[in-house]
Formats: structure tokens, C-alpha cells, sequence
């Protein structure tokens, strides 16, 4: 194999590259997605940065839309399973888990105390799959209330096979987010 080969593949083509498909600046209590290039992309990757709220202990969920985004799915089809260190925790460690979630759990948001902000990811799976559920994985931290970090794993599903060709990212609670989320799609 040529010297630089693995980078572009043996075809030539550059594997693995993000391409971004949009990047919204928040400031509001929901975003969408709605043109997500599900039937270009398998695996997409969405970045939240600089997520600020105006009431604590909120959370920042996905749902996902088979038309388009005139409606989302809001039912309890959404799996998810969380992993929680904190340094303000008497154990350091918790867990989150549901097999009947109204969305996708992609980070707990940080309080509101000034620079109380989260960071983080959030890999989506088979997406335009009409045959597959979509899953997700995800990572963030956040700085919380000037007293705690907090970082966080997990994954999730939409178990429900379809055709996702929208995301709505939201707070949970119904209250105003700031901050910058990108989707990005991975070549293959």
C-alpha cells in the first residue's frame, strides 16, 4: 500500500472526513435539523458547545422525525443508559437508565451560575436505515453552579426502524438554551 494510502482509502476516497451540514446558535428552547442527508450519511455527529440554561438541572434531549420535521416522535420509544461522574457526588459515580424515554438524553445542562456551561458529543447512527433502529452514543462535561464538574457517557436508541430525516435537539424542561450545536455528517 502506498505510503498515505490508509488516510484516503484504497478507492481514493477520503473516508472518515466530517462534513458539515449545518451549525446553529441557540437561544431559544428547541432547534431543528431538517435537512439532515440521511440517504448520503450512515453515521452523523453532533457537537454542543458553550450549552447555557436558565434554569438548572435541566437536560438536553434529541428527537427524532420520519416526515421531515412537521412532527417529531414524542412517544416513549427512546432507550438510553447514562454514566455520571461527579466531583460533587458523595460516591463520585451514578447511573441513568430508561427503556421508555420521551427522547434521547445526549447531557444533564449546567446550572446558572455565570461560566456554568456544558461541552460535548453525540454520534447518531443509522439514521436513513429504514430497516434499522437509530442509535446513539455521547460524551460531555459540564461546569456546574461554580461548585461541580460533571462528566458524562452513555448511549441510547429510537426503537422504532424508520426512516430519520429530521432532529429536534431540546431542553427537557422548556427553558431557553444558548450556545452553539453543529451536525456534521461522517463520509464512509
Amino acid at each position: 500500500m502506498p505510503l498515505g494510502a490508509a488516510r484516503f482509502g484504497l478507492s481514493g476516497a477520503d473516508l472518515g472526513k466530517l462534513e458539515l451540514i449545518e451549525t446553529i446558535t441557540m437561544n431559544s428552547t428547541s432547534i431543528e435539523f431538517t435537512s439532515i442527508k440521511e440517504s448520503i450519511y450512515n453515521v452523523h455527529f453532533l457537537t454542543f458547545n458553550d450549552i447555557d440554561v436558565t434554569v438548572d438541572a435541566d437536560k438536553l434531549k434529541i428527537r427524532v422525525s420520519n416526515d421531515g420535521g412537521s412532527t417529531y416522535e414524542s412517544g416513549t420509544n427512546y432507550h438510553r443508559a447514562h454514566q455520571t461522574y461527579s466531583t460533587t457526588r458523595s460516591s463520585g459515580t451514578g447511573e441513568s437508565r430508561s427503556t421508555a424515554d420521551t427522547g434521547m438524553i445526549t447531557t444533564n445542562l449546567g446550572g446558572t451560575d455565570t461560566n456554568s456551561t456544558v461541552q460535548g458529543y453525540a454520534y447518531l447512527y443509522n439514521l436513513g436505515d429504514s430497516g434499522k433502529y437509530s442509535f446513539h452514543t455521547m460524551h460531555s462535561i459540564s461546569y456546574r453552579d461554580g461548585d461541580s464538574t460533571e462528566y458524562r457517557f452513555g448511549s441510547g436508541a429510537y426503537v422504532v426502524a424508520e426512516t430519520i430525516n429530521a432532529l429536534k435537539i431540546y431542553s427537557e424542561d422548556n427553558t431557553t438554551i444558548t450556545g452553539t450545536v453543529s451536525l456534521y455528517g461522517i463520509k464512509e
